[in-house]
């Protein structure tokens, strides 16, 4: 049971975890951001890339990556932003960037301060199934 929060709703509570399960994706396998995954925890983050604007006021090729997110998901504790002004060696969006830092980042802080990890059981992709009707031998 969580306390009361002084202050006034801004969101409705259905939309605001339809967007923390949705930013809990990014960080799962196949998702943008999985390189900001901490082992052990349930994180939920954006990450994006933005081409910068010149002096003229047209793009340039250079960029801005960032990775910002809360954790641990199932009850946020913590709040981190990492952002990366012109990222180099050939890599510049966010997943690939920032991402890494942010996990590094937010898994030290969830580590010092002891927080308990939330992360659902991992299955072992060897183990097998088995099916209720076959537990039992003696059915004719």
């Amino acid at each position: 049971f969580a306390p009361p929060v002084a202050g006034e709703r801004v969101f409705q509570e259905d939309l605001v975890k339809t967007v923390m399960h949705m930013m809990e994706s990014v960080a799962l396998p196949g998702g943008g951001g999985v390189k900001a995954a901490i082992k052990g925890y349930r994180i939920a983050i954006k990450t994006g890339t933005a081409k910068k604007v010149g002096p003229d006021g047209r793009y340039v090729n250079k960029y801005i990556a960032y990775t910002a997110g809360v954790a641990p998901a199932s009850r946020p504790r913590f709040a981190l932003v990492v952002v990366i002004n012109d990222p180099q060696a050939g890599k510049y969006y966010g997943g690939a960037v920032s991402a890494p830092v942010f996990g590094a980042i937010m898994g030290g802080v969830l580590r010092t301060m002891n927080i308990e990890p939330d992360a659902l059981p991992t299955v072992d992709k060897n183990e097998l199934v088995k099916n209720r009707s076959e537990e039992s031998s003696d059915r004719s």
